[in-house]
C-alpha cells in the first residue's frame, strides 16, 4: 500500500510537471474565430440566407430555366451540405454570382468538418478522444496533426481547394468534385457514431487552465440593511475619505471584498503587472467606489514598475435599470481622476460601450415604430434602457492577457450595492490560456466603442459630461494596439479545460443557447439549474423533450420570483405550468425584500434576486456567465459572456450546495403556479385570466422568431 501511494504521488507530480511544461497555441484558436467572423456576412448576412421563405421568394422570381437549375443543384448537394450553408452556397453560385464567396463557403465547410473532429478530440467529457484524433489525422492525411494547429496547417489547403472548386463552371463537374472530396462525404454520425455533428464554437475546447467556481457572497437581510444604511443616493453621501471606501484591512474597509466573488476581483487587480480590462454592466455604490479607487491607485503603483501598464474599463451608460444615481457618481470620479493625473490620462481609458450594432431586443414591428431622432433620444436618456433593448450586459475582468500569466473573472455578478451587493450570484475565475481569449473576444467591442462614424457617435450618452469616447479618437490606434492580444502561445496553468460562450458586439456570434441545448440533449442522470429568468422557448422545449426521452431524468430548477418586475411572477410564470406537467421540479429561492427610508425622506422597496445563471449536467459539465435564459439575451440583443467548465470537483461542489439548499425549507420555497395571479398596472388579475396571459405569452414567444424572420 505504501509503494502504491508513493507511486501515485510520483505519477501526480509527473502529470503536474508535464502540464506546467506544456503550452497552448492560442494563435490558432484566434485565427479560427477570425475566419468565422469574416465568413459570417457571406453565410448569414442576408435575410435570404437566414429565412427559408425569403430564399424561396427570391428563387420563385427567377426564370423557369434558372429555377430548375437551382433545384437540381440543391437536390444533388442535399445531405452533403447542411441547409444553412447550402442556401448561401446556391445563392452566390447561381443568383448573385460571386466566385470569391463560393470559394469562402467551400473553405468554411471543409474547416467545419475538421473542427467537429477537433472538438471530439479535445472534449474532456468524451471517452474516445484518441480515436477522434486519429480519424482527424487520417482524413486530413497529416499523421502528426495537433488540435491546436488546425488553422495554420489546414486553412491554406482548404482555401486553395475552395478556389479550385469554385472556379469550375459546370455544376455537374462541381458536384462530382465535391462528392469525391473525403471531408464532404465523411458522415460523422454513420461512420463514427458521433451524435453531435456541429461545431458550437470556433475557439473550441481550451486546455491548460486552472478554474475555480465562485458561488458565495453575503445574502442575509443584514447585508441589505448595510447597503441601505450606506446609500449614496437620496440624501446619502459618497465619501472617499470614509473608512468604508477601501479594501479591507485592520483599519476597516469594505466588507464585501472579504467575500469570495468580490475578493477574487481585488486579488486580480493586486496581482496584475501588465494590464487590467473590465467590461461591467452595473458598477456603482460603495462597492463600485471601492473598486474604482483601488483600480486607479493600483494602476499608479503598477506604472512605477511598468510604464506601459494599461487599465481599460468598458461600460454601457445607456442602461441603468433605475440605478443611475448610484452609478453616475462613480464614473464622474473615474473621469475626474483621469483628467487630473497625466499618468492616468495616458494609461487609463474609460470607454462607453457601443451597443447600437446588436439586433433589436424587442419585436421588429415595434422597434420600427420608434423614430430615432433628437427628441426621442432625450426622452430615452431619462429612462433606464436604450432604443430597442440593446445592452452590454457583460460582467468580465481580465488581467495580463499579453503575458504568460493571464487571469479572467467571468460571471453574473454586477458591481453595485443594490444589484449585486446582496443578490445570489456566481462567477468563474480562470488562470491560463482561456483567460487571454476572453480579452481577445472584446477587441471588436473596443473597436466599436472607438467608432468615428457620426451616425453612431451622436447616439452616445452623457456627451455633456465628457463620458462619450470622442476624446479618445486621436488615440484609437494606440488603444487598440495596447489592448490587442498578440502573444501566440501560453503555458499550461493546470489541467482544466473550458469552452467560452458569448453574444458578441454585433450579435453575429451567439452560441450560449446552442451550447446549453447541446448539454440538455446529452443529460442522462440529472440537470440542476439556477436562473434569474426561464422563459426562452428553445430552452424550455429542450428540457421538455429530454424529459420525455429520459423519463427518469431528474430535472430541478431554482428560478427567481421576479419581484423587481412587480407583476406577480411574470415573466417566469409563462412556462412553469407546462414544465411542471412533465415532472420537471421547479422551486424558488426564499429571497427577501426590505423597505428603506433614505436621508431625504424618500422610500423604496428593494427586492433580492436569485441572479444566478448556472446549469450543471450529470456532474460532468457546467455552464455559467452573464446570459439570462430569455430571448433578448440569447438572440444576440445583449452583449454577454460565459464559461462552460468540466472540472468535476468544482461542479460537485456546486451540485452539493444546490441539493442541500433544495431540501432546506428556509432557503427554498415551492412555486404555486396553480394559484398564480398576475399583476398588471398595479391590479391583481384573476387566476383564470392569469392562466390565459401565460398561455398567450408562451404561444407568442414560440412563434416570434418565425414571424420576424430572425436567425
Amino acid at each position: 500500500m505504501k509503494k502504491m501511494t508513493s507511486l501515485y504521488i510520483l505519477l501526480c507530480l509527473f502529470i503536474s510537471l508535464s502540464a506546467q511544461g506544456a503550452s497552448f497555441n492560442l494563435h490558432d484558436r484566434k485565427a479560427s474565430r477570425e475566419f468565422q467572423k469574416d465568413s459570417w456576412p457571406i453565410l448569414f448576412g442576408k435575410k435570404e440566407f437566414r429565412n427559408r421563405d425569403a430564399f424561396k421568394k427570391v428563387v420563385n422570381n427567377l426564370s423557369k430555366r434558372k429555377r430548375n437549375k437551382i433545384k437540381s443543384l440543391i437536390k444533388e448537394l442535399d445531405g452533403l451540405i447542411p441547409e444553412k450553408i447550402l442556401i448561401p452556397f446556391v445563392y452566390w453560385r447561381e443568383i448573385e454570382k460571386s466566385q470569391r464567396n463560393v470559394a469562402k463557403i467551400i473553405s468554411y465547410l471543409l474547416l467545419d468538418k475538421v473542427l467537429i473532429l477537433r472538438d471530439y478530440a479535445d472534449d474532456p467529457s468524451y471517452d474516445k478522444n484518441i480515436e477522434a484524433l486519429n480519424t482527424l489525422r487520417s482524413i486530413t492525411r497529416i499523421p502528426a496533426l495537433e488540435t491546436d494547429k488546425i488553422i495554420q496547417t489546414l486553412l491554406p489547403i482548404f482555401m486553395e481547394k475552395g478556389q479550385i472548386l469554385s472556379g469550375i463552371s459546370e455544376n455537374k463537374i462541381l458536384i462530382q468534385a465535391i462528392k469525391e472530396t473525403d471531408l464532404f462525404t465523411l458522415d460523422l454520425q454513420e461512420s463514427l457514431g458521433l451524435r453531435q455533428t456541429y461545431c458550437l464554437d470556433h475557439y473550441g475546447f481550451i486546455k491548460g487552465n486552472k478554474v475555480k467556481l465562485l458561488n458565495y457572497n453575503d445574502t442575509t437581510t443584514s447585508k441589505i440593511d448595510f447597503f441601505n444604511h450606506h446609500a449614496i443616493t437620496n440624501g446619502g453621501v459618497l465619501d472617499f475619505k470614509s473608512s468604508l471606501i477601501g479594501m479591507p484591512d485592520n483599519n476597516g474597509g469594505h466588507p464585501s471584498f472579504n467575500e469570495p466573488i468580490f475578493k477574487a476581483l481585488k486579488e486580480m487587480v493586486k496581482k496584475s503587472k501588465d494590464s487590467i480590462f473590465v467590461d461591467i454592466f452595473l458598477f456603482g455604490g460603495t462597492i463600485g467606489a471601492t473598486l474604482a479607487e483601488y483600480m486607479l491607485d493600483q494602476t499608479l503603483e503598477k506604472l512605477k514598475k511598468n510604464p506601459n501598464f494599461k487599465l481599460v474599463i468598458l461600460h454601457d451608460y445607456a442602461t441603468h435599470y433605475g440605478l443611475k444615481d448610484e452609478m453616475l457618481p462613480i464614473f464622474k470620479y473615474l473621469e475626474k481622476r483621469r483628467k487630473e493625473n497625466p499618468k492616468l490620462e495616458k494609461s487609463f481609458f474609460l470607454l462607453q460601450s457601443n451597443i447600437q450594432r446588436h439586433p433589436p431586443g424587442i419585436p421588429f414591428a415595434i422597434s420600427n415604430l420608434i423614430p430615432r431622432n433628437a427628441n426621442t433620444f432625450d426622452v430615452l436618456k431619462e429612462r433606464s434602457s436604450y432604443y430597442e433593448s440593446k445592452i452590454d450586459h457583460s460582467k468580465v475582468m481580465v488581467i495580463d492577457a499579453n503575458t504568460d500569466n493571464p487571469e479572467a473573472w467571468v460571471g453574473s455578478k454586477n458591481w453595485t450595492d443594490h444589484s449585486g451587493g446582496y443578490y445570489f450570484d456566481n462567477a468563474v475565475h480562470i488562470e491560463g490560456p482561456a483567460a487571454a481569449l476572453v480579452q481577445h473576444s472584446y477587441y471588436s467591442d473596443i473597436e466599436a466603442a472607438l467608432t468615428t462614424d457620426e451616425n453612431e457617435t451622436k447616439w452616445f450618452y452623457y456627451q455633456e459630461e465628457g463620458l462619450d469616447n470622442k476624446k479618445y479618437h486621436s488615440k484609437k490606434k494606440q488603444i487598440l494596439k495596447s489592448f490587442k492580444v498578440t502573444r501566440k502561445k501560453y503555458s499550461y496553468k493546470g489541467s482544466d479545460t473550458v469552452r467560452l460562450t458569448e453574444a458578441d458586439v454585433n450579435g453575429t456570434i451567439k452560441n450560449t443557447r446552442n451550447m446549453l441545448i447541446d448539454m440538455i440533449q446529452k443529460a442522462k442522470h440529472h440537470i440542476y439549474m439556477e436562473q434569474l429568468f426561464l422563459y426562452d422557448p428553445y430552452i424550455v422545449d429542450a428540457l421538455i423533450k429530454r424529459k420525455i426521452q429520459q423519463t427518469a431524468l431528474d430535472i430541478r430548477i431554482l428560478v427567481d420570483h421576479n419581484g423587481n418586475f412587480k407583476m406577480g411572477g411574470l415573466p417566469n410564470s409563462i412556462f412553469l405550468r407546462e414544465l411542471k406537467s412533465y415532472g420537471i421540479k421547479i422551486r424558488a429561492r426564499n429571497t427577501i425584500s426590505v423597505d428603506n427610508t433614505f436621508p431625504d425622506g424618500s422610500s423604496k422597496t428593494y427586492f433580492q434576486e436569485n441572479h444566478r445563471k448556472i446549469t450543471s449536467i450529470d456532474g460532468k459539465a457546467l455552464l455559467t456567465g452573464s446570459s439570462n435564459l430569455n430571448p433578448d439575451t440569447l438572440q444576440g440583443s445583449f452583449r454577454e459572456f460565459g464559461v462552460q467548465l468540466f472540472t468535476t470537483s468544482e461542479i460537485k461542489r456546486f451540485e452539493t450546495e444546490f441539493l442541500e439548499d433544495w431540501k432546506d425549507p428556509e432557503k427554498v420555497v415551492e412555486l404555486d403556479i396553480l394559484n398564480f395571479q398576475a399583476i398588471l398596472g398595479g391590479h391583481k388579475m384573476s387566476k383564470e385570466f392569469s392562466r390565459l396571459i401565460n398561455g398567450v405569452a408562451a404561444m407568442l414567444l414560440r412563434a416570434k422568431d418565425d414571424l420576424e424572420g430572425r436567425d
